[in-house]
């Protein structure tokens, strides 16, 4: 399963055995989103509401949503390893009824279809070939329910040539959401240390940014 503007370098890196906390794995849920879930009120289960986390890697994040009310949580990812890493470390989960809301999907972002509430776009864009990054905001909003929120990690907000990751930055995010009709809903332009991704076990590194864009109603 592939896409044109998916990297055969994630998959070989999965295959070789990626453990946690290792290269772009966090080795736990995103201290960007943890943040922005501590700021807003935690959701009742009967509200139905759904997340997606496209890239989802382990599904920490995933895990993250569920806990935090979301009653369905797809967690997709194209590699088939990824997927069968992210099902073991659900398994281990102190939350098991969170993790039981969430649905791990290998499949192709750009093929997949459904309505959320809610999308979480944590150094996916980046691991994307430049070529489709406006297929990619097109694909958001398509997923979106009108009035839903994409969720966007900016990382990594460095100067350099080449990819996958591919440099970020707010304006480039930004002209690709708003050519779609997204609304920004909030922007963190410079992101305290605590806040900022943090792969591998890095104690430092590029600067994260953090925006939620609104899909007009």
């Amino acid at each position: 399963m592939s896409h044109p503007g998916a990297s055969p370098l994630w998959e070989s890196m999965w295959s070789k055995g990626l453990g946690k906390g290792e290269a772009f794995d966090v080795g736990s849920a995103s201290g960007t989103l943890v943040r922005y879930l501590s700021r807003t009120p935690k959701l009742d289960l009967a509200q139905g509401a759904a997340a997606l986390v496209p890239g989802c890697g382990r599904a920490y994040d995933a895990l993250a949503l569920a806990s935090h009310g979301y009653s369905r949580v797809v967690a997709l990812d194209l590699s088939s390893t990824a997927v069968n890493a992210a099902k073991e470390e659900l398994k281990t989960a102190a939350d098991t009824e969170a993790a039981a809301r969430v649905e791990v999907c290998c499949g192709d972002f750009f093929s997949y279809q459904g309505q959320f509430d809610l999308i979480w776009d944590c150094t996916f864009l980046c691991a994307l070939e430049p070529s489709v990054r406006a297929e990619w905001a097109k694909q958001q909003k398509s997923l979106l329910k009108p009035g839903g929120l994409l969720l966007t990690c900016i990382f990594p907000i460095v100067d350099k040539e080449g990819g996958p990751p591919f440099a970020m930055s707010v304006p480039l995010v930004r002209d690709l959401v708003e050519a779609e009709g997204f609304e920004c809903a909030e922007l963190k332009e410079q992101l305290p240390e605590e806040e900022m991704h943090r792969p591998g076990g890095l104690a430092t590194g590029p600067k994260t940014a953090f925006a939620a864009w609104k899909k007009p109603s």
